[in-house]
């Protein structure tokens, strides 16, 4: 027997998303059997009249209002009215961009369970028939009857990520292609902005030489999100940009010479790519980003005593690979 019926006032945005069907749930699971969630949608920013005036054409207990600060989806304002005595509550929850629509449709319902679970219970009193009209039947020998224990919390949202790729650097105006791979560690600082430490290096020839060349790079930098993940889109956009540190080395080796013969050095740089992450899950992210490399300083490649080559200063850069969250 259904003894509290809770209304609940969606907004419209929320209908067709997963965060209702989890609201209903978790708060009829921790109200317990006798209570039962309706569900009815209004218009963002359109007037309502007071809540208590709502829920009696509906048999309601009680009438619930939710609504958002942002069409983000940031910041929950829950407003609750108990019809028999006017008692008017209210909270507040604030989410990150990472929780999906369902975690925080079923934070939002456990919220709403706690607020009337004393007057739920009252209620479910009222109905109930005396203890003797309810034969209990007793738990099996050695098993100890407890309580469910109510939901988790939604997880907060992991701050460092791993990023792994593999490396292309086409030269643009000279010479220096080559392709090899990128490690990097990343903190999301802020809710939109992140920093980021890497390494990476890369191999080529350069045929005018006659030589390999050898591209080594440390890296530091920020990534701003352009585009997040959402529940229904797993689609991310970012641009990064990083302050570079490259050690250009060439190896050169010829009949008339004795061993190999290297030269190389350190030169800044800098590069600012566009970043693709396409979510496999809750940790892990498929990687696809583009974008140029600029060193800043111009290197003249002589085999004996003649200029050859230049390395270009400019190389287009992409990489491909996957992020892992923890």
């Amino acid at each position: 027997m259904i003894a509290y019926v809770i209304l609940v006032l969606l907004e419209s945005q929320d209908v067709s998303t997963p965060l209702p069907e989890a609201l209903v749930r978790a708060a009829e699971a921790a109200l317990g059997p006798h209570a039962a969630v309706s569900i009815r949608t209004v218009e963002r920013g359109a007037p309502e009249p007071p809540l208590g005036s709502l829920g009696q054409p509906e048999g309601a207990r009680a009438v619930a209002r939710i609504s958002w600060g942002s069409p983000a989806r940031h910041e929950a304002r829950v407003d609750v009215v108990v019809l028999a005595t006017g008692r008017a509550m209210t909270e507040a929850l604030t989410f990150e961009d990472s929780d999906p629509l369902r975690e925080r449709g079923r934070a939002i319902g456990l919220v709403l369970a706690s607020l009337l679970r004393p007057d739920a219970t009252a209620a479910q009193a009222e109905v109930a028939p005396p203890p003797a009209a309810r034969p209990a039947s007793p738990p099996p020998d050695g098993v100890t009857a407890r309580e469910p224990a109510p939901p988790a919390a939604p997880a907060a949202a992991p701050r460092w990520a791993l990023d792994a790729a593999a490396e292309g650097g086409l030269a643009i105006g000279g010479s220096g292609s080559g392709a090899g791979g990128a490690l990097g560690l990343r903190w999301q600082a802020l809710r939109r902005v992140g920093l980021r430490l890497g390494v990476a290096g890369r191999f080529g020839q350069i045929g005018q030489a006659h030589a390999t060349m050898m591209t080594f790079s440390a890296a530091g930098g920020v990534i701003a999100s352009v585009l997040e993940p959402r529940p229904d889109r797993r689609l991310a956009l970012a641009l990064r940009a990083d302050a570079l540190l490259l050690y250009e080395t060439l190896s050169h080796f010829s009949s008339d010479d004795d061993q190999p013969v290297r030269q190389g050095r350190l030169v800044p740089g800098a590069t600012v790519m566009a970043e693709l992450r396409w979510s496999l899950g809750t940790a892990a992210a498929l990687l696809l980003a583009a974008g140029p490399e600029v060193v800043f300083g111009t290197t003249r490649v002589f085999v004996h005593d003649a200029e050859v080559t230049t390395l270009a200063p400019v190389r287009a850069v992409v990489l491909g690979g996957l992020t892992a969250a923890f």
